[in-house]
This record gives C-alpha cells, sequence and structure tokens, in this order.
C-alpha cells in the first residue's frame, strides 16, 4: 500500500490529470470527465488506488448502470445534481447580489489566499462538515483557483467558497468554471452569506478566468446549496449528475 491520503495523491498525480482529458482534479476527488477516453480499465486501477471516484456532470439516465456494470456492486453511489448557466446570463444577478450585500462584513477573492486565510477556511469547513480543499489546491498549484470569503468586522472568517477551471482544454467540459466548497458559520446562517459567497466567487472567477459556462452541485435534500445556486442565476439541469462510487467508505461531504 502507498499509504498516501487522497490529497497527496492528487498533489502527486496533479500533472498527469492536467494533461488527460478525461480526467479532473477535484481537491478532494479525483474526477472522471470522460470515461470512454481513458478506458475502463484505467478508471478500475484509478479507484483501485484511491477508494473513491467521481464522475463529473455524467448522463444521469445511464451513469448508474455503467458504473455497476464496470466498477461492481460493493461500492455506494451518492450524487449531486447539477446547475449550470452561461456567463453573460449569470453574471449580472451575481453583481446585483454583491452591490446590495450589507455594510456589516468584509469580502474578499484571491487565486493565492494568505496562509492565514487557508488555515481560517478550512477551520470553518471543519466546523461545518465540508470537506477542506488541501492549501496548494487554493494556491492554484493544481487546477487555477479561485478562493472566496466573508469576514466579519470582528475579524472573524464567517463564510468562503472556491472555485476552479478543473476542466481539460480537449474536454467535453472544456472551458467550465466549477463553483463549491461553500461554508457559513452557523452562528451566521440566514443572512444570505452562503449566496454572497457564491455570487463573489463566480463575478471574481469570470474576471479573472474567462470561462465560458459555470457549473455548480448540490444533492437533491440539500435545500440551502440548491438556493443559493439559483439565487445566483444558475439552473438546475435534471439531465446531469455527478456521482462517487466510494468503495473505501472515505469519502464524506455534504
Amino acid at each position: 500500500m502507498h499509504g498516501l491520503s487522497t490529497h497527496e495523491l492528487l498533489y502527486r498525480d496533479k500533472d498527469l490529470i492536467a494533461n488527460t482529458p478525461g480526467l479532473a482534479n477535484g481537491g478532494i476527488a479525483l474526477a472522471v470527465v470522460e470515461p470512454e477516453s481513458i478506458g475502463w480499465a484505467e478508471v478500475t486501477r484509478l479507484l483501485e488506488e484511491y477508494g473513491f471516484i467521481g464522475f463529473s456532470a455524467a448522463d444521469k439516465k445511464t451513469v448508474f448502470n455503467e458504473i455497476r456494470a464496470q466498477l461492481g456492486d460493493e461500492g455506494d453511489l451518492p450524487f449531486w445534481d447539477s446547475f449550470t448557466c452561461t456567463v453573460s446570463d449569470i453574471l449580472p444577478t451575481c453583481e446585483r447580489i454583491i452591490y446590495s450585500a450589507g455594510k456589516d462584513v468584509a469580502f474578499d477573492s484571491s487565486l493565492l489566499p494568505s496562509a492565514q486565510t487557508i488555515a481560517d477556511i478550512v477551520s470553518l469547513n471543519r466546523e461545518v462538515g465540508v470537506s477542506p480543499l488541501p492549501a496548494w489546491y487554493m494556491r492554484g498549484e493544481g487546477p487555477p483557483s479561485m478562493t472566496s470569503w466573508i469576514m466579519s468586522h470582528e475579524g472573524q472568517m464567517i463564510a468562503c467558497a472556491n472555485g476552479s477551471m478543473r476542466y481539460h482544454a480537449k474536454s467535453r467540459m472544456a472551458g467550465t468554471y466549477y463553483v463549491g466548497a461553500v461554508s457559513v458559520s452557523p452562528r451566521e446562517r440566514g443572512r444570505g452569506l452562503g449566496t454572497l459567497a457564491t455570487a463573489l466567487l463566480i463575478r471574481d472567477g469570470i474576471n479573472a478566468f474567462r470561462p465560458k459556462a459555470i457549473t455548480g452541485i448540490a444533492q437533491p435534500a440539500n435545500a440551502p446549496s440548491r438556493g443559493m445556486l439559483t439565487k445566483c442565476g444558475l439552473v438546475h439541469d435534471p439531465s446531469r449528475a455527478t456521482v462517487i462510487y466510494n468503495r473505501s467508505g472515505a469519502f464524506h461531504t455534504r
């Protein structure tokens, strides 16, 4: 056994992933975008090494049966619905949300957040049960990454989010900006801070990366996450879902 954590495996393999159109580096999970392009034998090998593996924005009608047929019945198959939007449709909505933000918070985004900001984000992620992205990922040492956050005037981290250009330029999701990892302090919920963090992440990611489209995911029962995405202008795509084949039982996140 290699004994490496998922974060360490993804860092070790980051150049291989970046150069393979059928793969994407999610920071907390390896994602397969096009299993047919890398072959199911390679998907099986990667699953054995990582213990769990994702399938990004897959065809919801076929993905579950295909995974079972190719990889077996031993693993769990949690899934997240896909939400998408074009840049032209979403940017004005996000700008209105940011413009309307209250004056009792301070917010910012960075391609290279400081070590203290990263530590504060990881602490907040853990508090709310969101798997933290590794520091190297937030620094853009994997795919290009944007981190956004909101601070109280007392200097406390109260909301955050991360987005990345994780998809290969030759994949079916080329030019798509992924937004997620939204966390809001339990003491600050009900104020729209998750929506504000998401809007900030989308606006600043669009300005930095010039993507063609935006995508995010949310589990069917996670009404707050679904609400944040739709308020920012993303639309549920019922034909697509992101699925984790979780054989090791090690993948946990909201």
